[in-house]
């Protein structure tokens, strides 16, 4: 008997959210939803780490670094929500905890695993497009812990509790703090509850580390990488400091992991595309700062930030927006060269080179 029912096309969008309300009615079926967050395979460092050559030497233009090997990166979930249109909210997962810290998941988990381990929740039939993930409640802000380490000089450094580097081992959990409660993604093609069934519908939540943080000494040149969610906070004096950026969520129905495609832009950012598997139906996507040591970082445009829309034009290309920044008008999937227009309105020249 059929459960769901695929419907057409929307567009997917995220909005930072403040604290999330929940619906109060009983759900009247059958229909059980079960959230999972899934990671998708895939390292967090995408290049093997930096190794002196010809023309490089000790001292260094810029010490900073992408290939942060993360042994753990822990981040809270404290609710899922579903939505749809002219719908009561129905929270589909929640921790029993009282604040984030007590809610935390381990995203480094095993792939293509539920790292949520949640029950199924009985929904009440109708539409829903949106899932929104609660990070934390009254706090109004939360912190992520990342444990790894990084060679940077030839030294390697190791994350510290304090908020900080340093290079006696073994690494610990370094906190990063974040604003804001939550985010909401559509889900691909909404879920439509028409029936009832004796097993339960699966939304599942992927998500991809590529390239999802990057360490950096203290030194005046690395300071204009330091965004919330680096480690320590303040931006007194030349302390080493870590940064991650958020998991970006593609949600789907089903068990099949869609497919993720990987471009490194002009050496300075990550850019990370989702379709669902089997077709070319974008479904998700990030961009994501990204450095080399001894290189000067220049991607022309600020990668912080999800993919807002991937639209493909006549001519095979395809308009990719960054919310609230740059728009590659004329972006094609494989290793190609361009101009975008950054949030200004000015243009810049790029080179994207998609990645294995």
């Amino acid at each position: 008997m059929a459960v769901l029912r695929r419907s057409g096309l929307v567009q997917v969008f995220w909005i930072s959210l403040g604290i999330a309300g929940c619906g109060g009615t009983e759900p009247s079926s059958n229909v059980r939803v079960r959230a999972e967050l899934v990671r998708l395979p895939g390292a967090s460092t995408s290049a093997p780490a930096y190794a002196a050559g010809p023309g490089r030497t000790a001292s260094l233009v810029r010490p900073w670094s992408s290939q942060l090997a993360i042994t753990s990166l822990r981040g809270p979930v404290m609710g899922i929500l579903l939505k749809g249109p002219g719908r009561e909210t129905i929270e589909v997962y929640r921790c029993t905890g009282a604040l984030a810290d007590d809610c935390l998941v381990e995203l480094n988990g095993p792939a293509l695993q539920d790292l949520l381990n949640t029950d199924p929740i009985v929904v009440a039939p109708g539409t829903y497009d949106r899932v929104t993930i609660e990070y934390c409640r009254a706090e109004l802000k939360y912190h992520a812990y990342l444990t790894g380490s990084v060679s940077i000089g030839g030294t390697t450094y190791f994350t510290r509790t304090t908020g900080n580097l340093g290079t006696a081992g073994p690494a610990e959990p370094v906190p990063m703090l974040y604003n804001g409660c939550g985010s909401e993604y559509a889900i691909s093609t909404p879920l439509v509850v028409t029936d009832t069934a004796s097993i339960p519908v699966v939304l599942r939540m992927y998500f991809d580390v590529r390239d999802i943080a990057y360490a950096a000494l203290g030194d005046p040149t690395t300071t204009s990488l330091r965004v919330p969610g680096c480690s320590p906070v303040t931006t007194v004096g030349l302390a080493p400091f870590v940064c991650a950026a958020y998991p970006t969520v593609a949600a789907v129905e089903g068990t099949t992991p869609p497919q993720v495609e990987r471009y490194r832009v002009n050496g300075g950012a990550t850019i990370g595309l989702m379709f669902e598997a089997g077709t070319d139906r974008f479904i998700g996507g990030y961009f994501r700062k990204y450095v080399v040591e001894d290189l000067a970082w220049n991607p022309g445009f600020m990668p912080d930030a999800f993919v807002e829309s991937l639209t493909l034009n006549a001519d095979g290309t395809y308009t990719l927006h960054q919310v609230g920044g740059a728009t590659f008008p004329a972006f094609r999937r494989t290793t190609h060269s361009g101009t975008a227009t950054g949030q200004s309105g000015s243009t810049f020249a790029y080179t994207a080179e998609r990645l294995p």
